[in-house]
């Protein structure tokens, strides 16, 4: 007899716990729901407003503080008709794991926004220590006219920025000439 009152106290116990720990997950859930919300949000801001600025800004991707410090238009060492963008970048790990940096995951466009092509120069490449910096260049052969736009999308995360150059100093005898 008493094991018959007790088993409807446990079903309404299992019962009571299930409907509490339901309400509890789907609250935690919403929450997190909330939080990633307000980070797209306040990513969709930031990168608005990056995009409003000029070369030299510092732009994150997946972790890694970009920055074009400066660009060059250097006369093409095969092709005396054609030049050489080198576009001059600062790296900055600011994550806790080492992380890639390489120019062939960034594209460079011109004005018509046709693609230029990679010059193979000393491009930067290497592995970054969490908390390293690093300072290298990425050649691209000039095609059309400026200002020009470089894309960074990390080939892990699929994350982009984008900055635009519209100046640049020129380095070719023309431009000595002009002096």
């Amino acid at each position: 007899m008493g094991l018959k009152r007790i088993f409807p106290s446990i079903w309404i116990c299992i019962l009571t716990l299930t409907i509490f720990l339901t309400g509890c997950i789907s609250g935690e859930k919403e929450a997190q729901d909330k939080q990633i919300e307000l980070h797209k949000q306040t990513n969709a801001s930031t990168k608005d407003e990056n995009d409003k600025k000029e070369t030299g800004q510092e732009k994150t991707v997946s972790g890694v503080s970009i920055k074009i410090e400066k660009a060059l238009m250097l006369e093409h060492p095969d092709q005396k008709e054609k030049q050489v963008l080198q576009v001059q970048l600062k790296a900055t790990n600011k994550t806790a794991e080492e992380r890639h940096v390489d120019t062939f995951e960034m594209a460079v466009y011109n004005h018509d926004n046709k693609k230029l092509k990679i010059y193979p120069g000393d491009n930067l490449g290497t592995k970054l220590a969490p908390g390293k910096s690093v300072k290298g260049n990425g050649y691209y052969v000039l095609e059309g006219k400026g200002p020009f736009r470089v894309e960074y999308e990390n080939t892990d995360t699929k994350e982009k920025q984008d900055w635009t150059i519209d100046k640049w100093t020129d380095m070719t005898a023309k431009a000595s000439e002009k002096k």
